[in-house]
This record gives structure tokens, C-alpha cells and sequence, in this order.
């Protein structure tokens, strides 16, 4: 019972409906597993990349923040399919040019999408 709770918080957490989250439990009830394998093949697909793009965001904020040119900036990252986005305003192009080589450099990033503006 307690395994069934667990998994279905954490599928609420993350946006997954119940039945997707129970698809590889043995624990779920028959009424709450997928139709076909193609469908927990998706599923599961959804939940590695959203896994993945979070690990991508955290490592990229790391090394922005560790980073002596680009620390205590304001820049928003978000990742999408490993397709990182920077936003926000920062004082010079040495800041945007160094984030999006800090951004590419990070194991997982497919690419970058550098955004940010300079301030006026």
C-alpha cells in the first residue's frame, strides 16, 4: 500500500497521470496499468526527459553560479528536450558571451538558446 501511495504522489508531483506512474509497478492495480506497451514506452520516455532537463538546469546553474565573471548575475535557465535557455539582463557581452560557453559545456546540453539582453 505504501509503495502505491509513493508512486502516486510522485506522479502527481511531476504531472503524470496514475496510470502511467504504476506501468513498470508491480504494485499497481490491473485497472490502473496502460493499454499497450507503446503507451508506458511514451510515458516513461516523458518522465526520463524530465528528469534529464532538471539535471541539465542544476548543472548549468552550478557552474554559473561557481563561475567568477558570471556569478550573482540574474540568469534564468530553463531546458527543454537538453535545449538550454538563457534569459535575463546582464551588464556586458563578456557576461552573455561566457554564459553560453559555460552553458555548452555541460555534459547533457544539446544545445543553447542564449537570451540575454545587456542592460541599457
Amino acid at each position: 500500500m505504501n509503495k502505491i501511495l509513493a508512486t502516486t504522489l510522485t506522479a502527481t508531483v511531476i504531472g503524470l497521470s496514475a496510470p502511467a506512474a504504476f506501468a513498470a509497478s508491480d504494485a499497481a492495480p490491473a485497472e490502473m496499468r496502460p493499454a499497450s506497451s507503446d503507451a508506458t514506452k511514451q510515458e516513461s520516455g516523458s518522465v526520463g526527459q524530465f528528469i534529464d532537463d532538471a539535471t541539465v538546469t542544476t548543472r548549468v546553474k552550478t557552474a554559473l553560479a561557481r563561475d567568477e565573471l558570471t556569478k550573482a548575475r540574474n540568469i534564468e535557465v530553463e531546458t527543454t528536450r537538453n535545449v538550454v535557455t538563457l534569459c535575463g539582463e546582464v551588464d556586458s557581452r563578456a557576461y552573455v558571451e561566457r554564459a553560453s560557453v559555460l552553458a555548452t559545456g555541460i555534459e547533457g546540453v544539446a544545445s543553447v538558446n542564449n537570451k540575454l539582453t545587456i542592460k541599457q
